[in-house]
């Protein structure tokens, strides 16, 4: 599309169609977008705090490191010089067969879209051959801080092309070379930065951009935008991108790009020739900085913007007043409004006014300023704001395969101002055959071509008599990923996590609106309540009416709700198993303690007041705060839920609670030469079609709740294995039952079923049980990855167990700052054994990133 923007826009009188900012705008912005955003925030806001400068630095690759790398790799050498083109023309075929981006959906494929996996090194691109190339970086840029400013003078007969952000969406990238031109000294292109990140193919653009600059160093200019960093692409894909392609070179080559590529790029470009009257504009990634630490008025591009030190990661401690200009100039947002201005701007900069980018322009003798950074609310290619002074353009169509933009790129040409062209890429395959249809197609036949397929799904030359009437037209093909049912699965995605993460309030929300303690709500009530609790750090656009109401439906919920349930549906899971919510197991423990000298038949009243023979949730819940136990409605709640889970029934028997309450420990029970005879015991009461206890009532022939010796013994003498034992071995045997909890020559039901039940039991409850513990580790994990990566300058992903517990420690500091409750002792080093699965180290990037929630259903 030509021109959203007429000249008035540019040269006064234009006026905004809607605000230039999501966040205060509302309407129809994508709730995609709005959860990126969040994330951003929320992964800064815990990780700006603990890193700070050199020591935060990656490895430096050595020259032997780089030398050492292995080569082969099947298309290595469309990387050399001269190469460029022939590289432009076979990309789309190398992908061909990859699928399309889908880490909107599901925040665990970030960085993964590439099918070639392990085998990248030899199919495609060994590592030495991808290491030469982004050694270039060095020779292209001054990395002194003049070299932070750029500029590009557009003269007659060539063009400029400016890109928004990609993120590793390649696609976008052959498709606006495909539609706009090749790049060449008079078809420039200025990619103004996140190149990398949550697409698979952020390598392929950089090595893509990098190759051409070398052999036609006018045709690409280059900026840095906030993913090109080492804290960004750390946690938002690229580090994993490089890992699933180059396995153990990952690392090296990730640091590569942490060296030498991304703090190399300069932050500002500054545009001459396109306007008239002799102005220019700049192209900065965020936008303009503000109110940051002793800046009195607008900043200057050849003042303090000027003097930075680019060579440092942008996610880290605020030091100084450069440091935050450097920052903001990455990470920033207009705003329309104070109240904008104000709003849930933490870990994404300073909110910048209309007033300020007039400041700005008019410091820097500039006509306006362009910028990318989001995906403009109205989900077009650009969007324009503060009055025709701040642009935002975005390249990535699609973006993580769930929202659904158009992309869009500024044609720039002399005296013509800027023009919007929008595309919508289309899939791998498509893009692979026409870029091997029409290679040596005239660029206005190419573009042509393009429109066509985008309107059309097909073009004229693709198909048989040329579009004529008697030629055959196939069907548009389908969007490179269902948009509308990922975009579904992240927002019920991110409701999930932000329910899991507020549980204990939710809880007694619902509570205070059911007086009778049925458990349940209404619909409205339900709605209201997930509202109020959960918009206090969550997008205002995303808490919609209309969005809880999706919600609702998804989740094939009644009117009333019941909420005890409906919470403990969303659960945390590890790599491999479930976890669930901590503190229960040394509460747990607390009661059986107290329980192991109890009388049968007072311990049944308690848990059984109805005498039913068994134990409703309510009953559980109403036992528990009666031995004084740390143990919340909620949690108590989800503990039954977890023992249901367990023994397969809902509600409990009286005689399963008693199971689990007896063997449910941070510790299983010890091991002795007594423990084989008590497993065989337990397997004979099971064969006869006793329980535990059962068989314990059944031998307690005085009904005094005790177990006595001789007690003990005449049950004995109904078992095979036991038929003959002797008293001496019978008494032995008792000291070892009680063992369990009280010497006192009498056995409890408690002392007796921890005894007998097999340890298969005891530990699978353990586990299950422990596992709760990691949602503090679960609601930390973005500073953890980031502490563990300071303990791994390699990027190897795997740290000594010694550092694991420290960087736990640095966690516990952060719970302490936000009021929650703190990690023990002994609950480090349970995580941490977890995590190490018994060996000497923590491979920390499979247990972190494999922590995530998910939905058990409605019948949880």
């Amino acid at each position: 599309m030509d021109s959203l923007f007429g000249l008035e826009v540019f040269f006064g009188g234009g006026r905004d169609s809607k605000a230039s900012s999501p966040r205060s705008a509302g309407g129809e912005y994508s709730e995609s977008a709005e959860v990126e955003a969040y994330e951003e925030n929320r992964i800064n806001g815990q990780v700006m705090g603990y890193m700070s400068g050199p020591d935060d630095a990656t490895a430096l690759p050595s020259a032997s490191e780089l030398g050492n790398l292995p080569g082969g790799g099947r298309y290595d050498s469309l990387l050399q010089p001269g190469h460029s083109a022939e590289l432009l023309h076979k990309m789309a075929g190398i992908f061909r067969n990859d699928p399309p981006v889908n880490c909107g959906a599901n925040a665990q494929l970030v960085g993964l879209s590439c099918n070639y996996g392990a085998a990248y090194a030899s199919e495609v691109f060994s590592p030495a051959a991808v290491a030469r190339v982004l050694q270039y970086a060095r020779d292209f840029w001054d990395p002194l801080p003049r070299g932070n400013v750029q500029r590009v003078a557009v003269s007659a007969g060539s063009q400029l092309i400016i890109c928004g952000d990609t993120h590793g969406q390649l696609e976008d990238v052959l498709w606006v070379f495909f539609k706009y031109g090749w790049p060449s000294a008079t078809n420039q292109y200025l990619f103004n930065g996140d190149i990398v990140d949550r697409g698979g193919h952020a390598l392929e653009i950089l090595l893509l951009l990098l190759a051409i600059k070398r052999d036609v160093p006018s045709a690409i200019h280059m900026q840095r935008g906030n993913h090109e960093d080492v804290q960004c692409s750390l946690h938002f894909g690229f580090r994993a991108e490089m890992q699933n392609k180059f396995n153990q070179h990952g690392g090296l080559l990730w640091n590569l790009c942490g060296n030498f590529v991304f703090p190399w790029m300069p932050l500002v470009t500054v545009v001459d020739g396109v306007l008239t009257g002799r102005r220019k504009f700049c192209v900065i990634h965020g936008g303009v900085p503000v109110d940051c630490q002793g800046q009195v008025g607008p900043v200057g591009i050849d003042g303090e913007i000027s003097q930075i030190d680019r060579k440092r990661q942008t996610v880290q401690v605020m030091q100084d007043k450069l440091s935050q200009i450097m920052f903001n100039m990455l990470w920033a947002d207009p705003a329309d409004s104070l109240e904008g201005k104000r709003a849930n701007s933490h870990g994404r900069g300073n909110r910048f006014l209309y007033e300020d980018t007039m400041a700005f322009v008019e410091k820097n003798n500039l006509a306006f300023v362009v910028r990318s950074h989001e995906v403009p609310w109205n989900r077009r290619g650009a969007v324009s704001g503060h009055q025709s002074k701040c642009f935002t353009v975005f390249s990535a169509s699609n973006y993580m395969g769930s929202t659904g933009n158009k992309g869009g790129v500024f044609l720039c040409e002399v005296g013509k101002g800027l023009a919007l062209k929008e595309h919508y890429a289309p899939g791998w395959s498509d893009i692979a055959r026409l870029y091997a249809q029409h290679q040596r197609t005239h660029g206005a036949e190419r573009l042509a071509i393009a429109e066509e397929f985008e309107r059309d799904g097909v073009s004229s030359a693709d198909t048989p008599g040329g579009g004529s009437p008697g030629g055959s037209r196939r069907p548009k093909p389908s969007l490179p990923a269902p948009v509308t049912a990922n975009r579904e699965a992240q927002t019920v995605q991110f409701f999930m996590e932000r329910i899991c993460e507020h549980k204990d309030q939710l809880f007694f929300s619902f509570r205070n609106h059911d007086p009778n303690l049925a458990g349940l709500v209404s619909k409205a009530r339900w709605k209201e309540v997930l509202h109020c609790t959960l918009s206090v750090d969550a997008p205002p656009e995303i808490m919609s009416p209309a969005t809880f109401e999706r919600l609702h439906a998804s989740w094939n919920l009644g009117d009333p709700v019941g909420y005890v349930r409906f919470l403990h549906r969303f659960q945390i899971r590890g790599p491999d198993e479930a976890v669930r919510v901590p503190d229960l197991l040394r509460e747990v423990s607390k009661l059986r303690r107290q329980l192991l000298d109890a009388p049968s038949h007072g311990l049944e009243r308690l848990l059984d007041p109805n005498g039913d023979r068994s134990v409703s949730q309510q009953e559980f819940t109403h036992f528990l705060p009666m031995f004084n136990l740390d143990v919340p409605p909620l949690h108590a709640g989800t503990l039954y839920q977890t023992m249901t889970g367990f023994c397969g029934q809902d509600p409990l028997t009286l005689d399963d609670t008693v199971l689990c309450l007896s063997i449910m420990s941070r510790d299983p029970p010890p091991v002795n030469q007594w423990s084989p005879l008590a497993e065989r015991i337990g397997q004979d009461i099971s064969q006869y079609g006793l329980t535990y206890a059962g068989a314990f009532r059944h031998w307690d022939t005085d009904s005094d709740g005790f177990l006595q010796l001789g007690e003990l013994q005449q049950g004995l003498q109904h078992f095979p294995a036991t038929k003959h034992i002797d008293r001496n071995s019978i008494e032995d045997f008792m000291c070892y039952i009680e063992g369990m909890g009280m010497a006192n020559r009498r056995v409890s039901m408690f002392e007796f079923v921890r005894a007998i039940a097999p340890r298969s039991l005891a530990l699978e409850l353990h586990a299950s049980m422990l596992k709760e513990l990691l949602k503090r580790v679960w609601l930390c994990r973005p500073l953890l990855l980031s502490l563990l990566a300071k303990f791994d300058p390699r990027a190897t992903n795997s740290v000594a167990v010694s550092d694991f517990k420290a960087c736990l420690g640095e966690v516990n500091h952060m719970l302490e700052r936000a009021g929650r409750p703190m990690l023990s002792d002994a609950q480090i080093n349970s995580i941490t054994e977890l995590a190490a699965s018994g060996t000497r180290s923590v491979y920390y990037d499979r247990f972190i990133k494999g922590l995530h929630v998910i939905d058990l259903g409605s019948a949880c």
